[in-house]
């Protein structure tokens, strides 16, 4: 493998990590979203976006998504990757992305991702119950190769799941990741949710930021909120089949 790619590979696998795109990647057929660098917006570049470029809305993958950002929270339009292979939209505080304190402040400050990557189950050999792709994801997620995705250094001993579980046809994963150079201003600790929305799969994240504190039943909270904030902006995609419930009993911890 050239240096290039090598190279290219390692950013791409470092910032979907924060949504658990790549890891889901590996098991839904191994489609990759165009590369991510979010040193481009204004979250973590040190530039700052204008108060009247606030954006709380973005449609991607040609029109046939969109994210809506939750209250008190704008989507960093600059970081944002769209593409044929999938779309991946990174979102903070209003505030933040402008670095003006009057500007829109969410109750409970974290860093937000919303990513979709689509998915044609059976050219990619999966099961055609979603219920049993969400099983295949969950044995993958808890492989060692799917810790190593996850994690931001690659190697799964710096990664830990301290819960995985279903909520409806939602698959949602805490996780704690020990990785040395993550970025300064977040928290090792992340709550994800992956699940089927209009042939694609759509993965959601919370990550806290550091000055913030952000609690189990507030992170628990906004993530439920951006997973219904997602589903509400684009009512006409059908989510993943009702008959995951009957998996509940294999799926849970």
């Amino acid at each position: 493998m050239s240096e290039n790619v090598m190279g290219r590979r390692v950013v791409q696998g470092r910032w979907i990590a924060l949504c658990c795109v790549t890891v889901l990647a590996g098991c839904f057929g191994g489609a990759e979203l165009p590369k991510i660098n979010p040193e481009k917006g204004a979250l973590f570049s040190g530039s700052k976006s204008a108060s009247k470029d606030l954006m709380q809305k973005v449609s991607v993958l040609s029109g046939q998504a969109a994210v809506t950002a939750p209250k008190g929270f704008c989507v960093d339009k600059p970081a944002v990757q769209d593409g044929a292979g999938g779309a991946f939209v990174p979102m903070g505080a209003c505030s933040a992305l402008t670095g003006n304190p009057n500007d829109p402040t969410p109750k409970t400050p974290a860093f937000l991702t919303v990513a979709f990557l689509p998915i044609d189950a059976q050219q990619a050999g999966l099961p055609d119950d979603p219920a049993d792709r969400l099983a295949v994801a969950r044995a993958y997620l808890e492989s060692d190769a799917g810790r190593a995705g996850l994690s931001w250094s690659g190697s799964a001993a710096d990664l830990s799941i301290s819960s995985v579980r279903l909520a409806g046809d939602v698959l949602r994963v805490k996780v704690q990741d020990r990785s040395a150079g993550l970025p300064s201003g977040l928290s090792e600790t992340s709550w994800r949710a992956f699940f089927e929305l209009g042939g694609a799969v759509v993965t959601a994240s919370v990550t806290g930021v550091k000055g913030h504190k952000l609690s189990n039943g507030q992170a628990e909270a906004l993530l439920k909120q951006l997973v219904s904030d997602t589903r509400s902006a684009n009512p006409k995609a059908k989510s993943g089949g009702s008959g995951i419930g009957k998996l509940f009993g294999r799926l849970r911890n």
